[in-house]
């Protein structure tokens, strides 16, 4: 059995799949968040949610800054990827403003169970064929 707390989980988390549960669980160990899919994966959903973008219209910043400070509050590690030099000078550009108590809770919200990564069929086949670490040798 592992007797070493990890530091940090990398999970899906985004507005739409906001592991409340799991953050809740994990926190009083001390475990921080990196956000999977922070962005939504290309859904085009998100970045028109209205919510999101009444905070972002508000705020004079864009969907994507408005997340990325959602979780950077939340003390989530985020990694946004894009190629995109315009994005990237965007994604750095969260630290000038702060989100309102409301603004947080508006966003966090009810966990709208929608998450962007499937579990292959193939999955539970391999997951079956994996050794059992917690017994011992």
């Amino acid at each position: 059995m592992a007797t070493v707390v990890p530091q940090v989980l990398q999970v899906e988390l985004h507005p739409y799949w906001n592991q409340h549960e799991l953050r809740d669980w994990l926190e009083p160990m001390g475990v921080r968040f990196e956000a999977w899919y922070p962005l939504g994966h290309g859904d085009r959903a998100l970045p028109n949610d209205p919510v999101l973008t009444e905070i972002a219209q508000r705020r004079g910043k864009t969907v994507a800054q408005v997340i990325l400070h959602w979780d950077f509050q939340n003390g989530v590690v985020t990694f946004p990827k894009t190629l995109n030099p315009e994005h990237m000078a965007q994604n750095l550009d969260i630290f000038d403003f702060e989100l309102t108590d409301d603004e947080m809770a508006a966003i966090d919200g009810p966990d709208k169970g929608t998450p962007y990564y499937r579990i292959p069929e193939e999955a539970p086949a391999f997951i079956a064929a994996t050794p059992d670490f917690d017994q011992q040798q």
